[in-house]
């Protein structure tokens, strides 16, 4: 599910990038967000996992105490898929456009989308690593 869902994405960018922003080069358009697809993908899967152990710790650590009403709200964003992806996505929606802003002014529209859609797939991982890091603890060797 959220492999399809960050494909869906990418084909979403795909959309913008041939109509709007006027790339007209089709193996740029198709095989960088290939690319972006299965990057967002790792980091989408290490942000599920590091609220999934976090999650299993706060279960083991109250594992008899009452349980509390949730809102529907609340209850959707922090669904365990939803929030990977809640937390990816606009991140990577903003470093897009900014960096796709800064170097439209100095590069032609190919080289924008080349360098935009790498720099927010590589900020996207960061920011993934970060909070495996920080909110789940995880140290990896």
């Amino acid at each position: 599910m959220l492999f399809g869902a960050c494909g869906l994405f990418q084909v979403l960018f795909i959309f913008i990038a041939q109509y709007f922003l006027g790339v007209g080069n089709h193996l740029v358009v198709i095989l960088i967000p290939i690319g972006a697809t299965i990057a967002l993908f790792f980091g989408v899967v290490i942000i599920f996992e590091s609220f999934a152990q976090v999650e299993k710790r706060k279960i083991l650590k109250t594992q008899f105490s009452k349980s509390q009403q949730i809102s529907k709200i609340k209850k959707f964003l922090y669904f365990p898929i939803v929030r990977p992806l809640i937390i990816t996505f606009p991140v990577f929606i903003c470093v897009f456009f900014i960096a796709y802003g800064v170097c439209y002014t100095f590069l032609n529209n190919i080289m924008s989308f080349l360098i935009a859609e790498n720099l927010a797939t590589l900020i996207s991982l960061l920011i993934a690593n970060f909070i495996e890091k920080k909110y789940a603890k995880i140290q990896r060797y």
